[in-house]
């Protein structure tokens, strides 16, 4: 499942029997070469994921192995040779700012385009998309400054209540955004911006610096 809006593929990687002791249907039978192989592994949208894992005993190992059985018979079908070409042509077609630098292994074609590619330790990167924050240098750039600029500004701040959490505070931003700042349109960079200014602005630090009549953070154009 893809979010249309962020482009953000929706799914997670899902053992069918936990990969640790006290995880929900761990096989202690299983070594953990086969925990972590293929045929011990689900695609589930994060939603499900939750829900087989809080009610084990509802989706069973047997239930689960059959759920992905069924979308194999469906979609799927054997590794065919010319299968590798195939699946690069369709990531050049479909997934144009995917950059698989290195493959090896076997290649399945589910559908027209999906592909799935299962693999050892390989490098992939994704490319930011076109019109997006994260291509634009420029933007990329100043918005990262904001973003290190607040956290310094938080970290020192005498009136916080706790200590600040950087980790925290970029997920908060990514909640509020419903996306990665990098994987936002470029429409919305005046938005986050603004936004990011007003953070710091709330600073008891960047408060007590416009108390003196400084400054705490430079706009776009005298930052470039």
């Amino acid at each position: 499942m893809i979010d249309r809006t962020t482009g953000t593929v929706m799914v997670e990687v899902c053992h069918i029997n936990a990969r640790s002791p006290g995880g929900p249907r761990f096989d202690p039978t299983q070594t953990d070469k086969d925990r972590n192989a293929y045929d011990n592994l689900i695609l589930l949208c994060g939603d499900h994921h939750k829900e087989v894992d809080a009610q084990p005993e509802k989706h069973s190992t047997e239930k689960l192995r059959e759920m992905k059985r069924t979308h194999e018979r469906s979609f799927g079908r054997d590794v065919q040779a010319g299968d590798a070409a195939i699946a690069k042509r369709l990531l050049q077609v479909y997934v144009r700012n995917l950059s698989v630098e290195q493959v090896s292994g076997d290649v399945i074609v589910n559908g027209a385009k999906t592909v799935n590619i299962r693999t050892s330790t390989k490098k992939v990167t994704i490319a930011p998309a076109p019109g997006t924050i994260g291509a634009d240098q420029k933007l990329l750039r100043y918005i990262d400054y904001l973003i290190r600029r607040y956290i310094e500004f938080a970290g020192k701040d005498p009136f916080q209540a706790r200590s600040f959490n950087p980790a925290r505070f970029r997920k908060n931003l990514e909640r509020r955004f419903r996306a990665h700042w990098k994987n936002l349109s470029v429409e919305r960079a005046d938005e986050l911006i603004k936004y990011l200014q007003e953070c710091i602005d709330r600073t008891g630090l960047a408060k007590l610096n416009r108390s003196k009549g400084h400054r705490s953070y430079s706009n776009l154009q005298e930052y470039e």
